[in-house]
């Protein structure tokens, strides 16, 4: 298959709630565990024989069921998504995993027990600050989970299942990482729209379907006339971001996306699980605790300023476009300092707020086109 139609089989996958690649899932008898965070490990789920789906809030046209029981000052990806699960748009799931993210996903955690009353539930208590004192804690918490799992479901999740588990997963980081090494050309193959499109799909349907569209997508694009005429490559980085749509009204404004460090692209794939002879769980674990940390953490902010700049490297980028949802309060803290560091740097750095589900709005455009002459580009 050609670029064009693989894109088009994505961006139907990341439309609503279902596609078609669950839909037959279901249909066949398979379980689907939900869950919000990358800190939570999808190799758990997926040894267990359920399909990872990431939530979103994809096709919710307005969050007024949410809006009832929470307060306007919790962000609207929030309040959308428990919109669609008191609407039953989620009953396909088995079960939901949280963890404290933030006051808002503790909030939704709440309605999702009250409420939503889904057949399995659990939250994870997750330390704060990547360090090794604390990893013992973020390691029992994933055994709690995996015994809970066990234990509703009448199943085991065997050491070989979590290796078979972790190779399939490595299997979609490797065809990730040869999708970002393709937009480090001058002339990169594919959009930062395009991009995103691809990295949610892969959170919504099952992992070995996902990577066989990879393939064929990623064979296209080796010889595909890449991307010109753009003014400027940037990064995007910031809060959760799901919205192809939203990037699309920054690159067409000259500002070609390059990389998008946020929760539905990059960050939630990462390097690959080390293989090796000690406990898979543990090695899991490893790999998500110390993976580069989000806004949530903190005594780490060091950390993500080189694992940005080593980005801004990498892909040679002119500028960073930060953008947070409104009301998010671990990335505004982040945003503010990064900006600073940013500064003392000397790499631009624009900070942008929006709305969930909101495309580019004419303030937006405006605000990119500022920043791109700003840059000389």
């Amino acid at each position: 298959m050609k670029k064009n139609e693989i894109l088009s089989i994505f961006q139907d996958v990341i439309e609503g709630p279902r596609n078609v690649y669950l839909d037959e899932w279901v249909k066949a008898g398979g379980k689907v565990m939900g869950y919000y965070c990358s800190y939570i490990p999808e190799e758990i789920f997926t040894a267990a024989g359920f399909m990872p789906y990431r939530i979103r809030g994809a096709g919710s046209d307005d969050s007024s069921d949410g809006d009832a029981y929470m307060s306007a000052r919790v962000c609207t990806f929030v309040r959308h998504t428990i919109s669609l699960a008191l609407r039953g748009e989620f009953d396909f799931l088995a079960g939901v995993v949280l963890l404290q993210n933030c006051d808002h996903i503790r909030r939704a955690g709440d309605l999702f027990v009250k409420k939503v009353k889904l057949p399995f539930y659990s939250m994870l208590s997750v330390p704060r600050a990547p360090k090794e004192r604390l990893f013992s804690w973020y390691l029992d918490e994933l055994k709690r989970l995996k015994s809970e799992i066990e234990a509703h479901f009448g199943l085991a999740i065997t050491e070989e299942k979590l290796e078979e588990a972790i190779t399939l997963h490595n299997a979609t980081r490797e065809r990730i990482r040869s999708l970002y090494d393709l937009r480090k050309k001058d002339a990169p193959p594919i959009t930062g729209e395009e991009a995103l499109t691809v990295t949610i799909a892969g959170h919504l349907m099952p992992r070995d379907q996902f990577n066989t569209l990879m393939d064929d997508l990623l064979a296209d694009l080796a010889n595909a006339e890449g991307t010109k005429g753009y003014r400027a490559r940037v990064i995007i980085t910031g809060s959760e971001l799901d919205n192809p749509e939203y990037i699309a009204g920054i690159e067409q404004q000259g500002a070609l996306s390059v990389a998008e460090v946020v929760c539905f692209g990059q960050r939630s794939f990462g390097e690959l699980i080390e293989s090796g002879v000690d406990d898979p769980l543990e090695r899991i674990a490893r790999h998500k605790f110390f993976q580069v940390p989000c806004a949530r953490m903190v005594e780490c902010f060091d950390d993500q300023v080189a694992a940005l700049k080593d980005t801004v490297r990498e892909f040679n980028a002119d500028g960073i476009i930060f953008q947070r949802m409104k009301f998010c309060d671990p990335w505004a803290g982040d945003g503010h300092n990064l900006y600073w560091r940013m500064k003392k740097e000397g790499i631009p750095f624009l900070g942008l707020e929006r709305e969930y589900l909101t495309p580019a709005s004419g303030q937006v455009k405006t605000r990119v086109q500022a920043f791109l002459e700003q840059m000389g580009k």
